[in-house]
């Protein structure tokens, strides 16, 4: 009798380990799966269901702190990039650190952070960390490259005032020839710094309306280099074609005069035809690629 209770009593134990093992294995999270998903619902703008997704692969116990610190990056820049939310996005750069110093996003981690930071207004906190992050920090462009202002421990070199100097109008350009004009225009620059750093410590990167002009001038400019890379390049130009523009348009656009006298203006406007009609062409198949529909009785 007590080989028999023994023996049930083994069968009873073996079956609550079995259940134990089943409904354990069966809570443990697919880590790459979530990963999946998470990145799936960023790429459809869910970004706080991304995040969720991110933080339920934390509260896994059988992540690594490698993993940990990509996760904590992941989020971090999901607050960084998409929601604009930088004092998220700066805690969670820390966690990452914290997980994983060595991580080979930590350069990235790291640049964000001291950005996250100065557009938080702490800009104190920014140079102690650009400080503890040398490979951030701006340096000379070349051996001849001089230090010419410093703002809050950050260096200014003359080839970053010259970058921005050549991205004026070439007739604003010539302007800031001479030596006396370049030191006006540092200080200009270092006004400019100073006031976007005030602004910065006050939350007007915050303002609506800030915020929206950002989206649309950041729309504009990506659009733009889109057309010079993707569209403008496949733009056939035909030289012969220029004076049979000019003969249709004598009339109309040039008052008749002789093709030699306003052939630098035939030229432009054959090219802004021509740049008219490669865009017109490239929307066309993006909208059928798109399935794009207009409800005018909408409008």
């Amino acid at each position: 009798m007590k080989n028999i209770r023994a023996i049930a009593f083994m069968f009873c134990a073996v079956a609550i380990g079995m259940q134990a093992g089943c409904s354990s294995g069966a809570g443990k999270l697919d880590v790459e799966q979530a990963k999946r998903i998470a990145g799936e619902l960023r790429d459809n703008k869910l970004y706080l269901a991304a995040i969720e997704e991110y933080q339920a692969i934390l509260k896994d116990g059988g992540v690594d702190d490698g993993q940990k610190g990509n996760i904590s990056f992941l989020i971090g820049k999901i607050y960084f990039e998409d929601i604009k939310d930088y004092g998220h996005a700066a805690a969670w750069f820390v966690r990452a650190r914290g997980f994983d110093p060595n991580g080979a996003y930590m350069t990235d981690a790291a640049a964000d952070l001291v950005t996250s930071l100065e557009k938080m207004g702490h800009h104190l906190d920014a140079q102690r960390e650009l400080g503890t992050a040398t490979d951030l920090a701006p340096k000379p462009a070349n051996a001849g490259d001089r230090e010419v202002a410093r703002v809050g421990g950050r260096p200014i070199y003359m080839s970053e005032v010259d970058r921005h100097i050549q991205s004026l109008p070439e007739q604003a350009q010539k302007q800031f020839g001479s030596r006396d004009a370049k030191r006006e225009f540092v200080r200009q620059y270092v006004g400019v710094e100073l006031m976007y750093r005030a602004a910065l410590r006050e939350g007007y990167d915050k303002d609506p309306e800030i915020m929206d002009r950002r989206e649309q001038m950041e729309k504009s400019l990506l659009v733009q280099k889109y057309l010079s890379e993707k569209v403008f390049p496949e733009m056939k130009l035909d030289t012969s074609d220029v004076r049979n523009f000019y003969l249709a348009n004598r009339d109309t656009r040039y008052d008749n005069k002789a093709f030699d006298s306003v052939k630098a203006q035939v030229m432009m406007d054959y090219q802004s035809q021509k740049a008219e009609a490669a865009y017109a062409d490239y929307l066309e198949k993006l909208a059928k690629a798109e399935q794009v529909q207009f409800f005018e009785q909408n409008m």
